[in-house]
């Protein structure tokens, strides 16, 4: 079953053409980018949720970042902020753009296809039909790899925003505490 899983796979992935490579490493770097930083952001939404968690995790981010203590506890969740998302909000802003990429890549396969089936139309109608099964798998794949990557983009972003919540929930408990 698999074997002919993988050899209908590599069939259709050489119809496509060359664009097919660049939309094959497209997939793999926004499908790892993606799934990772949703694991990543999901690890560190349950040790914000979680009171010991966090507070050991914050006391040695204030070690390591302010020499021990942060008299300005505002500053050091201003710091924390910026230090736990910066990175995801770049991931995810890349990921948007890159998967807004890859329907043109298979855009730009439909065009070569379509310019092949019509040069070829005097002559063969193999050739013709080569073509445009070049232009559907590539428009196919372009869409393969752009819809699940935009989802993980929304994904990540949602994680985000609500480890931002979460942080945000913290630091107002926080400045409650210190203020009884």
């Amino acid at each position: 079953m698999t074997e002919g899983f993988a050899q209908l796979f590599a069939e259709v992935f050489r119809s496509g053409g060359a664009l097919m490579y660049p939309l094959a490493l497209l997939a793999a770097y926004l499908y790892y980018t993606g799934f990772g930083e949703i694991f990543r952001l999901g690890g560190l939404g349950k040790i914000c949720a979680d009171n010991s968690a966090f507070d050991e995790a914050f006391s040695r981010f204030i070690k390591t970042e302010f020499g021990g203590s942060a008299d300005d506890r505002k500053a050091a969740f201003s710091r924390l902020r910026l230090k736990l998302v910066s990175r995801s909000e770049r991931r995810i802003k890349m990921m948007k753009i890159l998967s807004g990429a890859a329907p043109l890549i298979g855009l730009l396969g439909t065009v070569s296809g379509i310019t092949v089936a019509i040069a070829a139309a005097a002559e063969n109608s193999d050739a013709v039909a080569e073509g445009i099964s070049k232009a559907l798998v590539t428009t196919q794949a372009g869409l393969i790899v752009a819809i699940p990557s935009w989802i993980l983009a929304i994904a990540a972003s949602a994680k985000m925003h609500a480890l931002l919540l979460t942080i945000s929930r913290r630091e107002a408990a926080l400045s409650e505490d210190a203020e009884k």
